[in-house]
């Protein structure tokens, strides 16, 4: 029997958010040493994982030597090229975000859009040389650059702290991904125009590994099914509510009078047992439950307490599954070559 090999991000940010999301869905991260490089998941059996460098879950993804991988959108843009055997299998798994930007010296009050940077390229062009760009992404920003019209320029490699690139006087400006800006501005450095390329953490696969292991396939399906349903949950709100009626029936009228307020198919209604001796003049009361998107949550509110409603009580879904996972519909698609 396969085993399925699954990798992660060994550390910072990518780490942290991997293992939040895994045990958000009841998948937890065993390490019998925190300083090893392979762990077990608990919660899904047959697992390996393996923790890597970003950019390496790309390249091995690829190439077959692990399965499936959380990784960064920047990190498989530039990599990616037309590689068949790379799928992206969940585009967004909702942490990691950062842009990859432009930005150039604080003191280059004339330059603050991309049509700038042509412009300035061609001046130096003139000039004899090319406008110098310090960047881990050579492959993505040379597209961009040709889209924008930016046609002179040269490519700088750099791995290290490519902010200081333009004040270490080996580049003119930068292209690097940034969170918050902190380290440009540190570094009297100032974004122009708009995000490169936005990125977030997405879910990779190889479709050489993946394709015909109905084992490993079953593995992925029941991850993707966790993900996929607790990325939607977190979206939704529970109502519980206490209503009196003199039925079912009168009941579900009520709350169905706003019919975007009741629920995804509509409201749970179910009788109340008092804990009041029961006499003749006693309401019949019923508990009603609703489950709502998280911008319709006061809404709801509101519409229970206007039909009558007392001790609303609310709790956030931890999943939402639907009829089947879109995902894992949208993986096999991809692995047979056709459209989801």
């Amino acid at each position: 029997m396969s085993t399925l090999r699954f990798a992660i991000p060994s550390k910072g940010s990518g780490y942290d958010g991997a293992q939040a999301l895994l045990e958000s869905c009841g998948l937890r991260i065993v390490r019998a040493n925190p300083r090893q490089y392979t762990a077990s998941l608990r919660g899904l059996p047959d697992t390996d994982v393996l923790l890597h460098r970003p950019a390496d879950i790309v390249e091995k993804v690829a190439e077959g030597s692990i399965d499936i991988g959380i990784t960064g959108y920047d990190l498989v843009a530039e990599q990616r090229s037309d590689d068949a055997d790379l799928l992206v299998i969940f585009d967004d798994l909702g942490f990691w975000r950062v842009e990859l930007v432009f930005a150039v010296p604080q003191g280059w009050v004339d330059v603050s859009s991309w049509e700038d940077l042509a412009d300035l390229a061609m001046e130096l062009r003139a000039q004899g040389r090319r406008l110098r760009i310090a960047t881990k992404y050579p492959e993505t920003v040379r597209r961009f650059c040709y889209r924008q019209g930016i046609n002179a320029f040269e490519l700088i490699d750099s791995q290290g702290a490519t902010e200081a690139a333009p004040s270490l006087g080996y580049a003119d400006i930068i292209a690097d991904i940034t969170e918050t800006g902190t380290a440009i501005r540190d570094n009297k450095l100032k974004i122009v125009g708009g995000p490169i390329l936005r990125s977030q953490a997405v879910l990779v696969g190889s479709r050489r590994t993946l394709r015909g292991d109905e084992h490993k396939l079953a593995l992925v399906r029941q991850l993707l099914e966790l993900v996929e349903a607790r990325r939607r949950g977190r979206l939704f709100y529970s109502l519980t509510a206490n209503l009196a009626g003199e039925s079912v029936e009168f009941v579900g009228r009520r709350v169905t009078a706003r019919v975007e307020l009741a629920g995804l198919q509509g409201p749970t209604i179910a009788p109340v047992w008092s804990k009041y001796a029961s006499t003749g003049s006693t309401p019949q009361w019923y508990a009603v439950n609703v489950v709502v998107p998280q911008e319709e949550l006061l809404p709801a509110v509101d519409h229970l307490r206007a039909i009558g409603a007392v001790s609303i009580s609310t709790v956030q879904v931890q999943h939402v599954f639907k009829a089947e996972s879109e995902a894992y519909a949208r993986l096999l698609a991809a692995l047979e070559g056709r459209e989801p």
